[in-house]
């Protein structure tokens, strides 16, 4: 009988690892509109390329205004909302034997409007104009499976999410530890702890990992003695740490060529881009144009969420309405200009569907 079930996980198991293939579509080697493009984060809107970059002097220093801290983590903490570890569970687990499979589809909303969000591909930053959706749409799939090793009442998921119109995914999990349930004719919810991560994979520009943990609250009740309705709720708490990739502030000019290129060279030097500097013509110069964005504390932010979960023999559908407050935290390591976070009060809905076997 125990073969039997571990047969069946591990096939459940090797069917969703095929799903996520199947999600992920064969890419060129291009960016997409909600691609990170930090350098965006300059403001360029004055001509002549990224005034972070010295034009002066054999190497290209980068110096970041003061305010580029602030746009940094105001971006990293409403994109880290967006890919945060999924909630859409009761606070009653699977039982031991249980296993759940879903698809899940899910909308953060984002304060596009905001100089922050200048730093993905679809902004132009010469032109600011064009503006990121108001929501950042997520699809992705997911696997819960209920435990009693090492303690009864546990339950661990993993999957996968897509930020849609870029190829960035977040790679997730949870754990979940029942404190109360099964009584279901008590008038007291069932009630549960989880942690939670994930991992944002698919972008070379940061590493953005974020962490959660949550209490929630659930009630079952039966429905037409055919179906179980679970409305639950509960409390968030997001820790987003990101680390900034090493970032090319003069993107239009080719370190290599112009390396290659000799400052005698007439013709060669025509040729250049407008952004290379003809001054560093046959040195390694505008390799000085590489930076990173200063390294920061953790990130934090609180959430609020309630939704509600129908199930019909083996199939489910799951809704949720989740709410996170303004971001107020500050880099406490800077002595001046510390980067503060200016995220805006953000709203989420989310579907899920599949079986719970």
């Amino acid at each position: 009988m125990g073969g039997c079930q571990v047969r069946r996980t591990s096939k459940m198991t090797l069917a969703f690892a095929f799903g996520v293939a199947l999600l992920v579509p064969p890419r060129l080697a291009r960016a997409d509109r909600n691609d990170l493009r930090l350098i965006n984060l300059c403001d360029m809107s004055g001509g002549g390329g990224c005034p972070w970059v010295a034009r002066s002097g054999p190497p290209t220093p980068v110096i970041l205004d003061a305010q580029a801290p602030s746009r940094f983590r105001s971006l990293m903490s409403e994109l880290g909302t967006v890919i945060a570890p999924r909630l859409q569970t009761p606070a009653d687990t699977l039982g031991f034997a249980g296993f759940q499979f879903s698809a899940e589809l899910g909308m953060t909303e984002i304060s596009r409007d905001k100089s922050f969000w200048n730093g993905v591909e679809g902004v132009d930053p010469g032109n600011t104009a064009a503006r990121p959706d108001a929501w950042l749409t997520t699809m992705g799939l997911f696997v819960r499976k209920g435990m009693w090793f090492p303690i009864p009442a546990l339950e661990w998921g993993a999957g996968a999410v897509n930020v849609l119109q870029s190829g960035m995914w977040a790679v997730q999990g949870y754990v979940k530890l029942a404190i109360q349930e099964g009584f279901h004719d008590w008038a007291l919810p069932s009630a549960a702890v989880r942690a939670g991560f994930s991992q944002l994979v698919g972008t070379d520009q940061v590493t953005l990992t974020v962490s959660s943990i949550d209490v929630l609250l659930s009630k079952a009740f039966g429905l037409a003695g055919t179906a179980r309705v679970e409305p639950f709720a509960g409390w968030n708490y997001l820790f987003i740490d990101a680390r900034s990739g090493v970032i090319d502030g003069t993107p239009g000019c080719d370190a290599v060529l112009l390396q290659q290129t000799s400052p005698t060279d007439v013709q060669g030097l025509s040729r250049l881009p407008l952004s290379c500097r003809k001054d560093q013509a046959g040195t390694w110069g505008d390799l000085y144009a590489n930076f990173t964005f200063p390294e920061q504390n953790v990130i934090t932010r609180s959430r609020f969420y309630g939704g509600l979960k129908l199930k019909l023999a083996m199939l489910f559908v799951v809704g949720q309405f989740a709410i996170a407050t303004a971001g107020r935290s500050r880099d406490g390591r800077a002595t001046t200009d510390p980067g503060r976070d200016g995220s805006g009060t953000q709203r989420s809905v989310s579907v899920s569907a599949g079986f719970d076997f």
